[in-house]
């Protein structure tokens, strides 16, 4: 394990999620997970990352976070990912159990007694913001937030707005006004740029075993949905890039940047808004901008292949 980031992946897994789990699990020390409400439910979201958790035989802890936003009321994007946040794959019978209810304060509890852990959120913020408020001091005990969220152009569930941001802007707020030094974003300019298309269902399929097949399944759905939404059988693999921004920094190309999130538009709410001019203001985001693709893709085929025969999962 010596020189592997150690992390912590808040999620809400949604297709995206449960890649970016397997990528997190080969590619550094995965210290726990800790899900939100997002793209779905929270029971459901919390069962998925258990069950990729059995199918890829990551033995992290999974416990159980916040089922709602700071201040709006949920919102998720079943459209996208199924009626329970998983649709595609055959799931097994659940064997795994949560870890605890209590996901906000484990996380204060394990990054104050560990300092150098990375917080990578990949759903609504909303534990990563309770989590600040409740334990000011971890900012400084952690050694950085990256996090998919976002976007320094059109948004995805709004004309601005993207997905996690919309859901839970105040919860961002926080994150973005907080005094953690290293603030690393993953956002749909950077995430659109990690192409899902056939040809990377077809590669998943070739891997074979239960995880190369879970994965391909997932990978099918989701592109049938965005049939459903654009009419082109292509997305974005957008959470695994906040991942790769700390365990394969070299693939991510990044500026310094203010980023700040709307709360208050009604046409705007949940977007970012990346300050991209040259000048004084005091920069509090590294904002990832280009993606070398086919080293990403790489990288991510070889992690599914090097968890795809885990029997833990079945069909």
């Amino acid at each position: 394990m010596s020189g592997r980031p150690r992390l912590i992946v808040d999620c809400d897994p949604g297709h995206d999620d449960a890649l970016a789990l397997v990528l997190a699990d080969v590619r550094a020390d995965l210290v726990g997970i800790t899900t939100v409400g997002g793209n779905a439910p929270l029971i459901d979201v919390t069962r998925n990352a258990l069950i990729v958790s059995q199918v890829y035989g990551i033995d992290a802890p999974v416990h159980v976070g916040s089922a709602r936003p700071l201040v709006a009321e949920p919102r998720n994007a079943l459209e996208i990912h199924g009626t329970h946040g998983l649709a595609g794959p055959v799931l097994p019978a659940l064997e795994r159990t949560v870890a605890s209810d209590a996901a906000v304060e484990w996380i204060i509890e394990t990054t104050r007694a560990d300092e150098g852990i990375w917080l990578v959120p990949i759903g609504p913020m909303t534990n990563i913001a309770q989590v600040l408020r409740l334990a000011p001091d971890v900012a400084d005990r952690i050694a950085g937030v990256s996090f998919m969220g976002g976007s320094g152009g059109v948004g995805n569930h709004g004309p601005v707005s993207e997905f996690n941001a919309l859901v839970d802007p105040e919860a961002l707020h926080v994150v973005l006004t907080s005094p953690i030094a290293e603030v690393r974003m993953a956002g749909l300019d950077l995430t659109h740029q990690f192409v899902v298309d056939d040809a990377l269902e077809r590669d998943l399929r070739a891997i074979g075993d239960v995880g190369g097949t879970f994965a391909a399944d997932m990978i099918a759905s989701y592109l049938e949905a965005m049939v459903g939404r654009s009419g082109r059988r292509q997305g974005g693999l957008h959470d695994p890039c906040a991942v790769l921004a700390v365990t394969d920094p070299d693939v991510i190309t990044s500026t310094r940047r203010h980023v700040g999130v709307e709360l208050r538009g009604e046409l705007t709410r949940g977007m970012t808004v990346v300050d991209q001019r040259a000048g004084d203001r005091a920069t509090n985001v590294a904002h990832g901008h280009t993606l070398d693709h086919a080293a990403a893709r790489r990288i991510m085929l070889d992690a599914v292949a090097a968890r795809a025969d885990v029997t833990g999962g079945g069909s």
